[in-house]
């Protein structure tokens, strides 16, 4: 059953404000146009897409959308696909693309500049796991025998593959996590096929002694790569989000990307590149701040990491399993599972401008059965934005497929001018104080730094750390340090 669309949500009043960074609640998206949700599975068994880090979505060059998904139809279960055709826009019927003796669980999707579509997945038996690969070729339009990929010589468990292709290149990296022949901590995984030469040898990404899972990864221009995870990788005592990024040919260090103030465990990461080579990181968590889980964004430009975005707010209910996609116009757009006040996750949308301002949430599902399960969101060239996901509304859980389209710009509060580059400052507002850091702990005492309001006055001057900023009006505001250069937009509400 179709439910209905654009249903808009309403600014919440954070309580207990953790609201990280750059968060804004009444900015508003550039206007998105929404297609009727599709149903793609109507079979009575459960069909399930991937966990959201592994992209259960692509679309190639052409305009043809390819999903992929664990369907319970058949024993032992098999990954199954289905395609919207853009030559006759319609979809076309499902198919199952394996045909394994063991189950085959949770598949990842890509699909290169020459149309060609990478699938992995994992397979569960009793003598262990392996990761799987396949791919689809464009030119002659055949699916290609099923290949083992995984990194070990024995049966350890190696799981949930994400796939991703770098652009131009016809090259796909795989991701994982699995337990190594040595050692007792589960790892990250990365195995690329090169389309000259094919697959190379695997690496491990991550060495810590800890374990690790959750993984997601992505591939920009000139062979960059993302691979993020969740762990306990720098002695944290809680699970915290990682990255460690190639850039050009060079891997670089692990890095935390979830440094949250106060931050309790976090979960299921989310990579993407946009069209600057700009790594952007979706996940969701908590600190001892807030109750309810919250969905965070971090972005990584060609200078580092810049502050934490708290997009999803400070909402009174649960908000899990992010996705993100960046499109040609420099937008990125999210979606998530979050309750809105009823009993059921709905989807949530919110749309980053090219200013760097996040947009308010926007419901797009009204499932009053059935929770939204696993988003996974791309864009195409013409601004098209895809998201699939599964629940339960119609009696069983069944994979949905949304399309929209975002023409122009969005609409954002602009900083007072000033020749400064992108934002750089860190500021969090934790219960009407201002929490002021710096990239590098450049800020100290000897710098001058100011809160400005929107038409450039000075409002108040701060200091590193704590500012009461009770006394202040609501509205936006902008924290200056001009001998560092940096401007940071922050909101203040009640």
């Amino acid at each position: 059953m179709l439910r209905p669309l654009m249903r808009p949500m309403r600014p919440i009043r954070p309580i207990g404000l953790i609201a990280l960074f750059a968060f804004s609640t009444v900015v508003l998206a550039a206007e998105v146009t929404w297609d009727t949700i599709t149903r793609l599975t109507t079979n009575p068994a459960s069909q399930v897409t991937g966990y959201s880090g592994q992209h259960s979505l692509a679309f190639d060059a052409v305009g043809n959308v390819h999903v992929v998904w664990l369907d319970q139809r058949n024993v032992p279960y098999q990954v199954w696909y289905r395609r919207f055709d853009a030559g006759s826009q319609t979809w076309l019927a499902e198919t199952t693309l394996t045909t394994r003796s063991a189950n085959c669980f949770r598949p990842g999707i890509a699909c290169d500049s020459a149309g060609n579509v990478h699938l992995a997945w994992h397979v569960e038996s009793f003598q262990g796991t392996g990761i799987w690969a396949k791919r689809y070729n464009a030119a002659t339009h055949h699916w290609r025998a099923d290949t083992l990929i995984d990194s070990t010589s024995t049966s350890q468990p190696q799981q949930c593959p994400s796939v991703a292709c770098v652009t131009g290149a016809g090259d796909v990296a795989v991701a994982w996590y699995g337990s190594p022949d040595t050692g007792m901590y589960s790892q990250v995984f990365l195995r690329e096929r090169h389309s000259a030469t094919g697959w190379d040898s695997a690496m491990q990404v991550s060495s810590a002694a800890a374990s690790h899972d959750q993984v997601s990864v992505a591939a920009g221009t000139n062979g960059d790569l993302a691979v993020v995870w969740i762990g306990r990788d720098f002695g944290n005592d809680y699970n915290q989000v990682y990255c460690r990024r190639r850039v050009g040919s060079a891997w670089q260090g692990s890095e935390l990307v979830s440094d949250i103030p106060l931050g309790l465990s976090q979960y299921s990461p989310y990579v993407a590149f946009d069209r600057q080579g700009a790594v952007h990181v979706v996940w969701y968590g908590r600190s001892s701040m807030n109750t309810y889980q919250q969905v965070f964004h971090r972005e990584c430009d060609s200078v580092g990491w810049l502050g934490i975005d708290s997009i999803s707010g400070e909402r009174p209910y649960q908000q899990q399993y992010p996705a993100i996609a960046c499109d040609a116009a420099g937008r990125c757009h999210a979606v998530w599972c979050g309750k809105g006040g009823g009993d059921h996750m709905q989807l949530i949308y919110a749309q980053r401008d090219t200013d760097g301002v996040w947009s308010s949430p926007m419901i797009l599902t009204g499932l009053d059965s059935g929770d939204v399960s696993y988003p996974s969101v791309a864009c195409d060239a013409d601004s098209g934005i895809h998201v699939v996901w599964y629940d339960a509304s119609s009696g069983n859980p069944d994979i949905y497929y949304l399309r929209g389209f975002a023409p122009g710009a969005g609409v954002s509060e602009s900083p007072p001018s000033h020749p400064f580059p992108r934002p750089r400052m860190s500021a969090t507002i934790v219960r009407r104080v201002l929490v002021l850091g710096a990239v590098g702990s450049r800020l100290n005492t000897e710098y001058r730094v100011e809160l400005m309001d929107a038409a450039g006055r000075t409002a108040q001057e701060l200091h590193p750390g704590a500012n009461d900023i009770g006394a202040l009006s609501p509205g936006v505001y902008f924290v200056l340090e001009p001998q560092a250069q940096t401007v940071r937009k922050v909101v203040v509400q009640r």
